[in-house]
């Protein structure tokens, strides 16, 4: 199997800032391009293409125009204009809700890691405290003043 244009998934998701469970869950989906070799997955070497069944599209968005070009309304064509919006309010809800999904899984990973370090934390006072403890012994046992 060819996989010179593919990348496993730590790989991608280091190159192009993509969290792994999101590479995950939407492999799970299938959502996106992927190819299972030697037990791993892998995804094309390149911005992340969401797989639907009318279209592929191009996300997360890496720009977000301030002003959408939607042609103004006539009169023969209201309902084709409420349609136009619809779908764009829709595309913003979609493009938000995976921002903040993202963001929560950061914030969970950062969780996690500020509760390691707090371990890490308690573990070194420990033993600072232990050493400290240790040290009149042995002022004592090499016959210093203590």
């Amino acid at each position: 199997m060819n996989t010179q244009n593919w990348l496993p998934l730590t790989e991608y998701s280091a190159k192009y800032r993509v969290s792994m469970s999101t590479l995950r869950r939407r492999i799970k989906a299938g959502e996106i391009e992927y190819k299972f070799a030697d037990g791993k997955y892998l995804l094309k070497d390149g911005p992340l293409l969401l797989v639907s069944p009318d279209t592929e599209t191009i996300a997360p968005p890496t720009q977000v125009n301030s002003q959408p070009q939607v042609p103004p309304p006539t009169d023969s064509e209201p309902d084709q204009f409420w349609r136009t919006t619809q779908g764009l309010l829709n595309e913003i809800k979609k493009a938000y809700s995976l921002i903040l999904q993202e963001k929560e899984e950061q914030i969970l990973q950062l969780k996690d890691e500020v509760a390691d370090l707090k371990t890490l934390v308690r573990v070194l006072e420990d033993e600072n405290n232990r050493v400290k403890n240790l040290q009149p012994r042995l002022d004592f046992d090499l016959g210093l003043e203590v």
